[in-house]
């Protein structure tokens, strides 16, 4: 895999003994024919993580979970589950310990339209070989939690879209997984089911492995701790829901900026950014000299019609200067930028920390992604530090 980008946040999961690997795959790829669906997918995830897995239609997001959850093989590359191997050769006996542990909610949420809700659940449970008090215990828990007991004897071919992706959903979850894959799991509901099924997915994230493919991505900061991007069938991106909302801000000031006041760092990089307000505008020689304070990796003059001008709050009110200041990680610029500007007798009225817009973020992240072929910088939690990955 590429090496990490110097902008990627460091977090606890980076540390391997802070939570051992659950999940590892290293290059999976699938190909269909002439066509290469999915190439070299490499990450590692461990339990309590809740990931998102985003892209674009036809990026290979549904691809992937189905080689994940063992019902499409791969084709190249192998998936371990704790230390134990499955590749494209994975004997039936291999597969059956593979789907164990894993709870699988395909896209479109297939029942069996002839069955009702009740006897869905207990055919999954019975082919997972659950016991009979066990069965009972758990389809009743999950019923009430889902909100679908009220519907355990209706067909599951006239239930709504809705309640159709809840079945689905209690049945990935009958015999209990340590990791749960869902494909579009909101798909349908309506806003108030979604606030359910967004809070029970976060309640299990707690203590198992969820890999979630949505294309809601205001839900992506709600429910995920941690954002895969894929597009032409490759990873471009492994990190923070907050880090790829940052690129959208870092992405102007770090790409035009570079050969003059600092940057240093590719624009992919999720760099903390600072809207700076000041009382008058900076000549070059004083952009310069504020680029090289500690804590300041880049800065560049707002022009009047940008968005990040317009957006300025409402409390603050100057006929001055906005810039876009670009921060080292792990490092705080405003202590030495308003040190600078009562040296240089300029009033410092406004200094806020930009959030970011993670829709914004994966529009510029996908564009690159297609029109760039190389591989784009990725935080590292890769089975092996030297093991390459394109995306």
């Amino acid at each position: 895999m590429a090496a990490r980008s110097a902008a990627a946040p460091a977090r606890a999961s980076d540390d391997p003994s802070a939570s051992p690997a659950l999940l590892v795959s290293r290059g999976l790829g699938r190909q269909f024919g002439q066509q290469q669906a999915v190439t070299g997918l490499t990450f590692t995830a461990s339990r309590g993580e809740v990931i998102g897995l985003l892209g674009p239609n036809g990026a290979g997001k549904t691809t992937s979970l189905r080689m994940l959850a063992g019902t499409l093989a791969a084709t190249q590359g192998q998936l371990e589950l704790e230390g134990e191997a499955f590749d494209g050769r994975a004997s039936q006996r291999q597969l059956n310990r593979l789907k164990r542990r894993i709870g699988y909610l395909p896209e479109g949420a297939p029942l069996w339209p002839q069955l009702t809700v009740r006897e869905s659940l207990e055919c999954v449970a019975g082919l997972h070989g659950l016991s009979r008090k066990v069965r009972n215990d758990r389809l009743a828990a999950l019923m009430d939690r889902l909100d679908i007991t009220p519907f355990a004897n209706q067909l599951c071919a006239v239930l709504s879209k809705g309640y159709r992706r809840r079945v689905a959903l209690a049945m990935a979850l009958t015999h209990d997984p340590d990791i749960l894959l869902l494909d579009e799991p909101t798909d349908g509901l309506d806003p108030l089911q979604k606030d359910s099924v967004r809070a029970f997915i976060r309640e299990l994230g707690r203590e198992r492995l969820i890999i979630v493919s949505t294309h809601l991505l205001e839900e992506v900061p709600r429910i995920c701790d941690r954002v895969l991007v894929m597009a032409n069938g490759q990873l471009g991106f492994d990190d923070t829901p907050e880090a790829l909302a940052a690129t959208s801000v870092s992405e102007g000031i770090l790409g035009g900026s570079r050969s003059r006041y600092g940057a240093g760092y590719g624009a992919s990089s999720s760099l903390p950014v600072w809207r700076v307000t000041l009382s008058r505008a900076l000549s070059e020689r004083e952009l310069a000299s504020v680029s090289r304070l500690p804590g300041v990796a880049a800065i560049t003059p707002v022009k009047p019609g940008d968005a990040m001008a317009r957006d300025k709050s409402p409390l603050v009110v100057s006929t001055g200067a906005v810039l876009r200041l670009a921060g080292r990680l792990h490092q705080d610029p405003r202590p030495a930028l308003a040190r600078w500007c009562s040296y240089m007798e300029i009033r410092l009225d406004e200094c806020v920390h930009e959030r970011g817009d993670i829709e914004v973020a994966f529009r510029q992240l996908v564009t690159r992604m297609v029109e760039q072929p190389s591989p784009l910088p990725m935080r590292k939690q890769t089975p092996r530090a030297d093991q390459e990955v394109s995306s």
